[in-house]
């Protein structure tokens, strides 16, 4: 079970399926488009008694609550090879009671900035190079009739947008305080209302059909020139090969501007359901093999857009972007978890999300109104 089914992702999960095929496995699909309505989909079935031996969850609190019920196995095939090869967040988010519970299929970062370069260059405006310049700069595409941002009009997608701003202002320490923390002085701070007021000037910048918008349907605006920068994980690059562009070369990318370099991090995986045989047993370690395969790694990401979980995998073939972040995991002090999922759990992430959204989506809403909404949200879990 997975909900890989846009372009750039169906092609990673390919690669994966044929490796297995070529080893003898037989796969059979079962998707459901959206991560959450697929792992809703996923818990769903295995409550019922008819569970998927592999299904695709992401790393977070909610893949420890299926650990903790023991609606889930250890992964088929690891050991402690595994935690000198993955980063160490990962390491650690993938294990329950010391025993790897999902095998991560890709590290993707959720905090890229990119941008049609052809449009910018024709404009005469560099690339920003912080929250300040990025407003100016997208005063002028406005007053040229361009659409500066291309935006889906989904909850997650604006938290995205949200912790870019977030992380821009007040640096990956300020962070990790607000999200890892829950600090009460950082959710009261100058710095998250300074976070709450740049976010409510983006607003001017995005079109009237945003609303209800998926994240590859703004990512099509961006290909084709209708709006300049997206905000967006780089799943986005998929689809710009898919398009047969080449990210970093048409489609420009950045790191959304931050006084220190961070990547937040969201991971899928894959986890597993008790096998009803013994030939279940050997498919499913024949799929975790396969999986964590250095050149079905290096491949399935190439096409994916995200970065492998093995450090050990060599940058070659991988795009600038890519390369890019995969210098920057180098350095553990980068690691970011997303708030969608991995970093908190699914109540408080959803709680973060419905803040955000409610305040994008209603522009009588001010900045303190703002952070007084988040401020309520978070220390109503802390």
């Amino acid at each position: 079970m997975h909900w890989l089914t846009s372009g750039g992702e169906s092609a990673s999960l390919a690669v994966v399926r044929r490796a297995f095929a070529d080893q003898g496995g037989v796969w059979r699909d079962a998707t459901v488009p959206g991560g959450s309505a697929a792992r809703a989909a996923a818990v769903n079935r295995i409550l019922g008694g008819n569970p998927p031996p592999v299904f695709l969850f992401s790393l977070g609190a909610q893949l420890t609550e299926l650990s903790a019920h023991g609606l889930i196995v250890p992964v088929p095939g690891a050991d402690e090879g595994w935690d000198a090869m993955l980063p160490p967040l990962l390491s650690r988010s993938a294990r329950y009671q010391g025993r790897y519970m999902a095998a991560p299929l890709n590290i993707h970062g959720e905090n890229w900035m990119f941008y049609n370069r052809a449009v910018l260059e024709a404009a005469g405006l560099p690339v920003p190079g912080s929250w300040p310049e990025f407003l100016e700069t997208a005063a002028r595409l406005k007053a040229m009739g361009k659409t500066p941002i291309a935006m889906g009009g989904q909850p997650w997608q604006e938290r995205l947008l949200f912790n870019a701003v977030l992380l821009g202002v007040g640096g990956r320490d300020f962070y990790r305080r607000l999200y890892t923390s829950l600090d009460p002085a950082a959710l009261d701070s100058p710095t998250l209302l300074d976070a709450f007021r740049t976010f409510a000037s983006l607003r001017a910048f995005v079109d009237e059909g945003s609303p209800g918008r998926r994240w590859n349907q703004a990512t099509a605006m961006l290909m084709r020139g209708d709006a300049v920068f997206q905000f967006m994980g780089d799943w986005a690059k998929g689809d710009m090969r898919a398009a047969g562009l080449e990210p970093g070369r048409e489609i420009g990318c950045a790191l959304a501007p931050a006084p220190d370099p961070a990547y937040i991090m969201v991971v899928d995986a894959f986890a597993f359901t008790a096998p009803r045989d013994e030939a279940t047993g050997e498919a499913q370690r024949r799929f975790v093999s396969v999986l964590m395969d250095k050149d079905v790694q290096a491949r399935l990401n190439q096409a994916k857009g995200s970065i492998p979980v093995r450090t050990d995998v060599p940058d070659d073939g991988f795009d600038a972007c890519a390369r890019q972040a995969m210098a920057l995991i180098r350095d553990p002090a980068t690691h970011l978890p997303s708030t969608g999922l991995f970093g908190m759990s699914g109540g408080l992430s959803g709680a973060v999300d419905d803040a955000i959204s409610h305040f994008w989506n209603d522009p009588r809403l001010t900045p303190e109104q703002g952070q007084e909404l988040l401020r309520k949200s978070i220390l109503a879990f802390r």
